[in-house]
């Protein structure tokens, strides 16, 4: 059964005026109430899916721009932190007079506030929007900065910043109604165009910040394709207006792959077995197809996977022992995130080659065991291989082996032959636990091992850090290789908790990967047992495998 905060959260978007209705017949609070398990709002869960059209029917159906998530975030940090659209959210938040747009956020986010995280995002617009409501420059952060210490000098648009953070707020609200009253309304008048005020606001708002129309420009993407021509446009707008993902490097005009994605995603509306069958779920999955899907999974004492899709795609898959050792909780039994790993992997594969053409398939990693044959698999062998694997043992190096097992195999074995890489990757973990037994990186020296005998626990952090560094020295996007991780299995044990939360954190606080690395919020196998509609499944997990790819995305 479907749920307001999966809705919320969907890519592309599905939560609509009927629905929201329904769900607030059932219950009237529901449109701020926190999920159980991750304390995300349903607003909170459509701005981290990056959907302008959710986050605004959310605010203009009621839901409060104050009401914070479990973790302290409020929606305008989230806003001001997220992956894309951040000045259209914290426009659509600053319409509804927040009382918290300027609050600090919790010891996880360093005490940022809103105006801190667009400045680390490198964000003039929504820098400018909150300096103009009054945003402070002289707040502190936990580490002593101001917005004006957190300026990054080597990222392009620092210079911008400045300038955005340089204006006195003597604009704000006041200024906007001069503009409107000034130039905007006699314009109107003059040529006789009249429309609502609330639409001449708005587009006045965007006119005099500068802040582009939410939705594709006229013209631009196919709202409802079903032709391969209509696909194919699609797929090469989203190539065309996506230079940060380097994709123009990998699909130049005239590719021939992507005329056969688009012809494949043509085929799908009438395929009776795609329960994404709607234009702009199939529309999504031609996307998804850019990517090659790759799963890199663990079976050690504690866990850990990843997924790529068609930009190169790898799943790195948790083979620890955790993963047989440990239960889910009260009616559970040992194995079972094993088990639920198998499934979601299975059904992960399936729905990234969806629109995939000439057969090809996802590439399948694992922690504690080298598999550098296993490419283009399907779900049925990618289950057969799993099953056959045998119970999980040995511990989670999830950093170390995503270099051994993923990015030397896949992404540096070119970039060290002078090879050109034949796709993006996106690079999904799922893990049940922390690292262990993690080694030092090549060329330095292994510190004194801890409690989980890490030589550094941060291994991973760094790998994926130098993972960007490295194609950038060779003339590629870093966000050529983009990862996501995300949590399966409840812990039990809090000094595990602990651990976790400690390796979740870090990852969180590195601004260097933000752009690169995407978080996943649900406890995956929680989530994926709880959607007995095969289709509601579904949508959830294609709105989980597009999340890190939001800023290539429109919608």
């Amino acid at each position: 059964m479907s749920n307001i905060w999966d809705d919320a959260g969907a890519i592309p978007p599905v939560l609509d005026e009927r629905k929201l209705e329904i769900y607030s017949r059932e219950n009237p609070d529901i449109i701020n109430a926190q999920e159980p398990g991750s304390g995300l709002t349903p607003l909170a869960k459509a701005i981290l899916a990056g959907s302008v059209k959710t986050v605004k029917l959310l605010l203009d159906s009621g839901a409060s721009p104050d009401t914070k998530m479990r973790d302290g975030r409020t929606p305008m940090y989230l806003a001001a932190d997220a992956s894309q659209n951040r000045a259209r959210f914290i426009q659509l938040l600053l319409a509804k007079n927040p009382a918290t747009f300027d609050d600090a956020g919790p010891d996880f986010v360093q005490n940022n506030t809103p105006l801190m995280a667009a400045v680390k995002r490198d964000d003039p617009d929504a820098v400018k929007l909150l300096v103009e409501r009054g945003a402070s420059k002289e707040k502190k952060n936990a580490a002593g900065k101001t917005p004006n210490d957190l300026v990054n000098e080597s990222k392009p648009k620092s210079d911008e910043v400045k300038s955005a953070l340089a204006i006195i707020p003597s604009k704000g609200v006041g200024g906007l109604m001069t503009y409107i009253k000034g130039w905007v309304l006699p314009v109107l008048a003059f040529f006789g165009l009249f429309r609502p005020l609330a639409d001449i606001f708005d587009a006045a708002a965007r006119a005099f910040f500068g802040i582009r129309e939410d939705g594709p420009l006229p013209g631009e993407d196919v709202s409802e394709p079903s032709t391969p021509e209509e696909f194919k446009k699609n797929l090469e707008n989203m190539v065309a207006r996506s230079p940060r993902g380097g994709l123009e490097r990998f699909f130049p005009p005239g590719d021939p792959y992507v005329q056969q994605v688009a012809e494949k995603a043509a085929e799908l509306k009438n395929d009776p077995n795609n329960l994404l069958n709607s234009p702009a779920q199939i529309d999504a999955l031609a996307k998804l197809a850019l990517y090659q899907p790759v799963l890199y999974c663990g079976k050690s004492s504690h866990s850990t996977c990843v997924n790529e899709t068609n930009i190169k795609s790898g799943t790195r898959v948790d083979d620890s022992g955790s993963m047989w050792n440990e239960d889910n909780g009260p009616g559970t039994n040992k194995g079972d995130r094993w088990q639920s790993q198998i499934e979601l992997s299975r059904k992960i594969t399936d729905i990234t080659t969806r629109a995939v053409p000439n057969h090809r398939g996802c590439h399948l990693r694992f922690i504690n065991r080298d598999t550098p044959d296993s490419n283009n698999l399907d779900g049925a062998a990618i289950r057969q291989i799993f099953n056959d694997y045998g119970r999980g043992t040995g511990w989670t190096p999830i950093g170390t082996m995503l270099r051994k097992h993923v990015l030397d195999q896949l992404v540096y074995k070119d970039l060290d032959s002078g090879a050109l890489i034949k796709r993006p990757f996106l690079v999904m973990c799922i893990t049940d636990g922390f690292p262990t037994q993690e080694r030092a990186m090549e060329g330095t020296t292994p510190g004194p091992e801890d409690a989980n005998q890490n030589q550094d626990a941060d291994r991973f952090r760094k790998e994926v850090r130098k993972c960007g560094q490295l194609l950038e020295s060779k003339d590629y996007k870093r966000e050529v290789v983009r990862f996501s991780i995300s949590r399966i299995g409840n812990i039990t044990d809090w000094e595990d908790k602990a651990e976790a939360d400690k390796f979740w954190d870090g990852l969180r606080s590195d601004d260097m990967i933000q752009d690169v690395l995407y978080m996943t919020e649900d406890i995956l196998d929680e989530k994926f047992h709880a959607k007995k509609d095969q289709k509601e499944l579904e949508i959830w997990l294609l709105t989980t495998l597009l999340a890190p790819m939001q800023s290539l995305l429109n919608y």
